[in-house]
């Protein structure tokens, strides 16, 4: 539903950041010695998944969201592409979308990146490189560890 969907990288964000502050007892980890890997196609409530991410942040939890970003080179994207075209609908990059917010009542038209709630992500556009991507990412996640 529609609700699930606009809920569930919050409750994923809560019930993590939940998890490991019982796995910890208590006392406050290493900072960011604590990561959640999250893969996702970057399109979510954002104004519900913000604050649990500051609040991860807070507690020297660490974030990160892997973007898998499919409508950058998918199949049936541009004009006249979609229905009636014997093609799949078109698939819009995450770079290409727009958020519309109302401030003093006028209306805002941004791109959807520009208020992204994720401090630390990367975008996947080539899902071959995925497994490239995630290598490194974890390490220099362990490189920050280590750090710490």
């Amino acid at each position: 539903t529609w609700e699930t969907h606009n809920r569930s990288l919050a409750d994923l964000l809560r019930l993590a950041s939940e998890l490991f502050e019982q796995r910890s007892g208590g006392t406050p980890p290493r900072p960011f010695c604590q990561v959640m890997l999250i893969v996702s196609d970057g399109r979510f409530n954002k104004a519900k998944v913000r604050p649990w991410v500051h609040a991860a942040l807070a507690r020297q939890q660490l974030p990160l969201l892997v973007v898998v970003d499919a409508g950058a080179g998918a199949a049936g994207t541009g004009e006249g592409a979609g229905v009636g075209a014997g093609k799949p609908p078109a698939h819009h990059s995450l770079f290409d979308l727009k958020a519309v917010s109302y401030e003093g009542g006028e209306c805002r038209v941004l791109p959807y990146l520009q208020d992204f709630p994720f401090p630390y992500y990367v975008v996947v556009q080539d899902l071959q490189s995925l497994p490239n991507v995630l290598c490194g990412v974890l390490t220099q996640w362990f490189e920050l560890a280590a750090r710490m």
